[in-house]
């Protein structure tokens, strides 16, 4: 095509015109497709903080690193120990638990005991109020057979304070619960409405005595076993050395802090177990206030060392 008619005249090939219309397309679709690499380019680098190393590697590998990370090793352990376990109020016995610590088999077990409960013609309430915690420590010894490597005696403010300071239990109860006694040489009220609900110290010591005098040993034994489950945990496993102090602080025991050391792989395992702690309770019955042989018996299996 001429544009101009004389000398000089320029001329467009056609096919030239053709060639310039589909380059003008190219860089069009070129510069599309730059401005959108860099659109996306910032979208994922703003996603993964501007870093390679996290645009590249798997999106679990983060995750799976934290979780080996926060997980303990938890080192080898082995045995059985018995500990007993009194809550009174001045000379007023309410109660005796009887706990073994099974790190053969990981698990926790007690039994709960009335204070009215009977050996050898005397109540472990009678012989608590006479000779102390080491006497019905071997009252219990003799009963069932057994040892108890460690005793704690706990006034019952003291034992609330401490079951308050190990963090809160949930704890579900079948029906609500409306009772009071006031023949007790130490009165309590229990009022507590069905379903789950956390309970404190007073709570816990008010349901054992409830469900101890209500002849439900069963009951008696989960309260217990609730707030071992829950409260030996990582928390409080972080907060050992200053729970142990406010231990011996509150109570009466022959644990030593030699003793305390030589349990820390124990309370690892028993803190942070990734499987849980099994839980067992020994339930005895009473004829008046004597374990009935039968139930003593299977007890006994409880405490085996």
């Amino acid at each position: 095509m001429r544009i101009f008619k004389n000398r000089g005249d320029i001329y467009f090939s056609k096919t030239n015109k053709k060639k310039s219309t589909e380059q003008k397309i190219l860089l069009i679709a070129l510069t599309v497709i730059v401005l959108f690499s860099v659109v996306f380019m910032f979208i994922v680098g703003a996603k993964n903080d501007f870093s390679a190393k996290k645009f590249f590697e798997p999106e679990d590998l983060s995750t799976t690193a934290a979780a080996e990370e926060s997980t303990i090793a938890l080192p080898q352990v082995s045995g059985k120990t018995n500990y007993i376990v009194t809550v009174s109020e001045d000379e007023n016995l309410l109660f005796v638990e009887m706990i073994q610590v099974d790190l053969d088999n990981k698990s926790y077990k007690v039994c709960t005991l009335k204070s009215s409960t009977e050996y050898d013609g005397s109540t472990l309430g009678y012989i608590y109020a006479h000779s102390g915690i080491q006497n019905v420590k071997s009252a219990a010894e003799n009963m069932f057979s057994t040892t108890f490597d460690y005793y704690i005696d706990f006034q019952r403010d003291a034992f609330c304070e401490y079951f308050d300071s190990l963090g809160d239990v949930n704890y579900a109860l079948v029906s609500d619960i409306k009772y009071k006694n006031n023949k007790s040489a130490v009165a309590f009220t229990v009022r507590m409405k069905a379903g789950e609900q956390v309970i404190k110290g007073s709570q816990a010591v008010n349901l054992v005595r409830y469900f101890l005098e209500s002849n439900n040993q069963q009951n008696a034994n989960d309260v217990l076993l609730t707030s071992l489950s829950k409260q030996m945990n990582s928390d409080n496993f972080a907060n050992k050395d200053s729970l142990f102090q406010n231990l011996v602080t509150k109570s009466t025991t022959n644990i030593t802090v030699r003793d305390y050391s030589a349990a820390d792989d124990s309370i690892t395992v028993l803190c942070n177990s990734q499987n849980g702690i099994s839980v067992y309770g020994a339930e005895i019955k009473y004829k008046k206030n004597k374990i009935t042989k039968d139930t003593l018996q299977n007890a006994k299996g409880y405490f085996v060392k």
